[in-house]
Parts: structure tokens; sequence; C-alpha cells
């Protein structure tokens, strides 16, 4: 069981899979534990379905969730999709405070990034065996989000997945990504 750290949150990698079946379709999910200190206790499951759908996603939570994470069941998902080599491309988008009641997927850059993690999150992920880039430059068949940030992995780490996941949708629910401090006059 290894435990990795992304930012202040926690993710166990036990290494246990699941057969899944989700709206009439069936594939195998590897589990993630994920913890944070304010009270998030969840299973995050990276899905692969027999018909070459790939997503991670939160899957269920372990404990009522404090109420900046309740949504994160119906919306945060990370859309995968396997390059031409076999290696698994995925777009990097953070979870911030819309026009709506709750946070939606919007492009994030660098900077935001490295703020969220306290860290250089590109030599970070690389530290981890991921390829970084733009989405065009990973994904060749790339339409929109061409200047976004993408990253790129072998599909015996794809469970790693989990980190730019975990940083671009719980930590950036946690540090309100986007939304100005209320400061306080007095």
């Amino acid at each position: 069981m290894d435990n990795i750290g992304v930012a202040s949150a926690i993710l166990t990698f036990a290494g246990e899979t699941r057969v899944i079946d989700s709206g009439g379709k069936s594939g195998e999910a590897e589990i993630v534990a994920i913890s944070t200190p304010d009270g998030l206790k969840g299973e995050v499951s990276i899905q692969k379905f027999s018909g070459g759908e790939i997503h991670v996603r939160l899957t269920e939570f372990l404990a009522t969730p404090p109420p900046v994470y309740s949504h994160l069941t119906s919306n945060g998902t990370m859309t995968v999709q396997v390059r031409e080599d076999g290696k698994w491309v995925a777009l990097v988008r953070a979870l911030r405070p819309g026009g709506r009641e709750h946070a939606t997927l919007n492009s994030v850059n660098w900077s935001e990034l490295d703020d969220l993690l306290g860290a250089d999150a590109n030599l970070w992920l690389q530290s981890y065996g991921f390829e970084v880039g733009t989405w065009a430059e990973l994904n060749p068949n790339a339409a929109k989000f061409k200047n976004s940030i993408a990253v790129a992995i072998d599909p015996e780490r794809s469970h790693l997945l989990v980190l730019p996941w975990a940083l671009t949708r719980v930590i950036a629910l946690m540090k309100k990504l986007g939304k100005p401090a209320v400061v306080e006059i007095g």
C-alpha cells in the first residue's frame, strides 16, 4: 500500500480493482482512497470500460463530505484517451467557481497549478513519469482546448492519473481556485 501526498490530500494506492457496471457499460476500476485534513474521505476510480472509455472520478464518499465536495460524484470526471502509441492522455482542467451554484471544469495555467500544489507542478508531474505539454502536443486528435495543459502516461502507470485529478478537483475546491478571498474591513 503506497501513500502519495497531493498538497494536503493523501492518496492511498492499495492495488484494489473492482468489476463495474455503469449505465449498461461494464468494465474494471482501480480504486484509490483519498482523504483530506478538512474531512473528505472517499474512493476515486480509474474506470476502464469494455468499449474503450476511460474515466478518473470520485465514485464514493466514505463519510459525509464537507459541503465544498458534495458535488464531486456528479461533476469533475477526468476523461482519458488512448494515444496511438498506447499512452493514456488527459486534459488538465480544474473545478472553479463559475456561473452556476457549483464549481465547473475550466482551463487552468501552470501558475495556478503551482499555487494549488505549493511547488512546481510541471516538475512534480514529470517526477511521477508524466509527459506534460499542451493538449495539441500530446493528443494528435485534439479539436478543442488545443493550448490547454495536458498529461500523458504509460498505461502501466495509469493509476497515477489520480494525482492531477486530485490536484485539479479536490485541492482546487479546497483552496477555492479563482474565487476572491473575503476581505474583512475593520
